[in-house]
């Protein structure tokens, strides 16, 4: 699976010259743990994340573009998923911000992750992967009703 399979494509972003307030008030308002910054072409400059509020205090700065992150990894839309998961795991960071053209179209985390994996179901007899909240009880392709009772993939036939 490529990162593009369950990146979230409805980004929120701050701008530079927004207040730390104003982030801090997406972040608590969305539920979410970080924020890529982009300039007017919606081009990445930066994340600003709860560490980056709560670490600045009052004399770190009033804006994003003071207290925001800058050198950012990030990753393209047909990164594997496997090549994500170890750049977040290894580098220790919770999301990727998804370039196109330096353009900020998406954001992988390690929710986004946990979610493919919570919802992957493997048919024993084929092979076949499907994703669904709910175990699967045919498999589309071959019509086993042995599919996973786990999400766990194994070989065809094992």
């Amino acid at each position: 699976m490529k990162v593009k399979d369950v990146m979230t494509t409805r980004v929120i972003t701050v701008k530079t010259d927004q207040t730390k307030q104003q982030a801090a008030r997406l972040l608590a308002q969305h539920r979410i743990s970080g924020l890529p910054v982009v300039d007017d072409d919606n081009v990445l400059v930066g994340v600003v994340t709860e560490h980056d509020i709560i670490a600045q205090g009052e004399e770190g700065g009033k804006t994003v573009g003071d207290i925001m992150t800058r050198g950012v990894i990030s990753v393209a839309p047909d990164t594997d998923l496997e090549e994500a998961s170890h750049i977040l795991v290894h580098e220790r960071i919770k999301r990727l911000p998804v370039l196109e053209q330096g353009k900020v179209i998406g954001i992988v985390s390690r929710a986004d992750l946990v979610k493919e994996i919570a919802t992957r179901w493997v048919c024993y007899v084929c092979g076949e992967v499907v994703h669904s909240e709910e175990q699967v009880e045919r498999c589309p392709r071959c019509g086993a009703v042995e599919v996973a009772t786990s999400a766990e993939p194994e070989p065809p036939g094992s």
